[in-house]
């Protein structure tokens, strides 16, 4: 036996080679997992191996994406808003009142009030006792009783539940009366709010507008004082399409 070679213990390379076999496993098993996890996300992404429904998720969640966009603008500007309220205070309540009342005038908000109704129907004589359709209402008859009403300083007029606005017209197709685009037949009631005695004078005036239609028929006139009368907005058309407010120079 030689005396200079010794034989070596085994303690001295198991452990280091048992602690890196376990470094290069892990690692191993960290690198599958990977690869396993990106191959299963690239097999559920949205545009392969959903089928016919993959394009409208896509577009579902633009959607949605969209409308949260919209409405935290929204909320920006009724923050903005509140703001610019909190920070005018008293000007605030000055412009809501003229605003009001510019929307009163121009007949865009329901009215109530006292005032005056109007019936116009057509006769129910024989017609061999008139001359030709005399005995029968015309869009001229409720035209010049509207007109005479808001010379008489009516604030507020509908005719059969239709508002009287700025630019409704009244008029006739063959035997049809029409306001503005809407038909209407007699009866034709017609509303108004303003201070009932000087209404009640200018519809019973001697010669005024409704005398013709007495001569013909007395009872295809009928006027009555009312002690509240509710009336609804002017729904026509608001726009403008060639007019536009004038620039102001400073």
């Amino acid at each position: 036996m030689n005396p200079f070679v010794q034989r070596q213990s085994p303690r001295g390379w198991v452990l280091p080679i048992s602690v890196l076999a376990l470094l290069i496993g892990m690692m191993g098993s960290m690198a599958f997992l990977s690869e396993g996890a990106k191959k299963k996300s690239e097999t559920q992404s949205p545009d392969v191996g959903r089928g016919e429904f993959g394009a409208q998720d896509v577009d579902l969640a633009k959607e949605v994406v969209g409308l949260r966009e919209e409405v935290s603008k929204l909320r920006e500007d009724k923050t903005k808003l509140e703001t610019k309220l909190a920070e005018t205070g008293n000007a605030t309540k000055e412009i809501n009142d003229s605003l009001q009342e510019t929307k009163i005038f121009a007949s865009l908000t329901p009215l109530k009030g006292e005032g005056l109704i109007v019936t116009l129907t057509d006769s129910k004589k024989p017609s061999d006792d008139m001359i030709l359709d005399s005995g029968l209402i015309h869009y001229l008859d409720v035209l010049k009783a509207v007109n005479e009403l808001f010379n008489a300083g009516a604030e507020a007029i509908a005719v059969n539940g239709i508002r009287v606005g700025p630019r409704t017209d009244f008029r006739c197709v063959g035997t049809t009366i029409l306001v503005s685009t809407q038909k209407i037949a007699p009866p034709i009631v017609i509303q108004a709010i303003g201070e009932t005695k000087l209404l009640l004078g200018a519809m019973n005036m001697p010669g005024g507008i409704l005398t013709e239609l007495r001569d013909v028929d007395s009872e295809m006139v009928k006027v009555e004082a009312a002690k509240q009368l509710s009336l609804p907005a002017y729904d026509g058309s608001t726009k403008f399409k060639v007019g536009e407010v004038p620039e102001v120079k400073e």
